[in-house]
């Protein structure tokens, strides 16, 4: 039997699309200079109130209270983060937009708040850039370079410096600090690897280097776009592991 609401499962689906192509241009711009304009996030929302003003219309109580909780989570939660440190402002604006447009489509204990979901297919989807900067770290090791030369690091240290930093020289560190933060700092004359989750904070003066290690700006649009994506695809893929 066909849907009742036609009309409104083909303006849904406008909307998503619509949504996903600014968030996936959103996430090129963040990519690309670590800048989005926030005009982006209010053409996101006004595309978007229609279709999301016609499914409210349609969601029984509980679903309503899911909505709120799932707007309320985006806001909260991307707040928080924000006022540590731990996202930028434009992943915030990117959490609170997908936290107002989506209302709940899923049953699950963690797909049914939206945002929430979102948020944890982006932890889902970040998972993959430790692994590319330990790809690249490794390919440096193999091709010969002295990763660690110079530098006073305990096996943890490096462990760990594997898998969240990278080395690179000091001169695209200085034309491009808006990608890194420096992840290295002088004690008593020695060179020492500084590891921190904030964005930004203190600007730590190079060491007199020709590579740097670093700790890149992790595009975190661009991983909340992908769990949005993961969001229309799957639901939230962690509820699998979740007893039923």
């Amino acid at each position: 039997m066909g849907s009742p609401y036609p009309h409104v499962l083909g303006l849904e689906w406008l909307q998503r699309a619509a949504a996903a192509a600014l968030l996936a241009y959103a996430a090129y711009s963040d990519f690309r200079t670590r800048e989005v304009d926030d005009r982006i996030w209010v053409l996101l929302c006004a595309i978007s109130a229609p279709a999301t003003l016609l499914q409210l219309a349609r969601l029984d109580p509980p679903a309503l209270l899911a909505y709120v909780a799932s707007s309320y989570t985006a806001f909260s939660l991307g707040l928080a983060l924000s006022a540590f440190e731990l996202m930028g402002w434009a992943d915030f604006l990117a959490l609170a937009c997908i936290g107002l447009i989506t209302p709940p489509a899923g049953r699950g204990p963690i797909s049914s708040i939206p945002a929430l979901s979102v948020l944890v297919n982006s932890l889902i989807a970040s998972i993959a850039y430790p692994l590319y900067l330990l790809a690249r770290n490794l390919a440096a090791a193999a091709r010969g370079e002295r990763i660690f030369e110079g530098v006073e690091a305990g096996a943890l240290e490096k462990a760990l410096a594997l898998l969240t930093l990278t080395r690179i020289p000091a001169e695209e560190y200085e034309r491009r600090k808006d990608f890194y933060s420096l992840a290295e700092k002088l004690e008593d004359g020695r060179r020492c690897l500084v590891f921190s989750l904030r964005i930004g904070g203190e600007e730590l003066p190079a060491p007199h280097a020709d590579k740097v290690w670093v700790s890149p700006y992790v595009p975190y649009v661009a991983m909340i776009a992908a769990g949005y994506l993961m969001y229309l695809a799957v639901g939230c893929p962690l509820e699998a592991l979740l007893p039923r």
